[in-house]
């Protein structure tokens, strides 16, 4: 189900990113993760293995490319979207994510694309 929050339809993409942030104790602290999906103001991030909480700010960076966001969304703690995280657009790059074109994905592809790699996951 789409989330009624959401102000544009979402293309399925891996795109390599770096997440950089400050830590509760002050500290920069960053991990590199991928993308699953991405729309033009956000995207869904996978491989997270910071701490983070809803509303904190995060930059991207992608490449020579880099941008501020915020968390919107958080995954389980345990299941399917662990170390997931949501983000949202602070700032507009023009092609931030590197992509000529944005097809939308519809809501069961997405859902088939999460299920195929939940069910690759445990098997390694």
């Amino acid at each position: 189900m789409s989330s009624p929050t959401r102000k544009e339809k979402r293309i399925a993409a891996v795109v390599p990113v770096r997440i950089n942030a400050i830590n509760e104790d002050g500290e920069s602290v960053h991990c590199v993760a991928h993308t699953l999906n991405v729309s033009r103001r956000g995207a869904r991030i996978a491989g997270v293995t910071l701490n983070l909480r809803l509303g904190v700010l995060v930059r991207l960076v992608r490449g020579r490319a880099n941008a501020a966001f915020k968390v919107v969304w958080l995954g389980d703690r345990e299941g399917s979207t662990k170390h997931q995280i949501g983000v949202e657009a602070l700032e507009m790059v023009s092609n931030f994510w590197g992509l000529e074109q944005l097809n939308p994905v519809s809501t069961v592809e997405e859902q088939e694309a999460s299920q195929k790699r939940t069910s690759t996951a445990k098997k390694k």
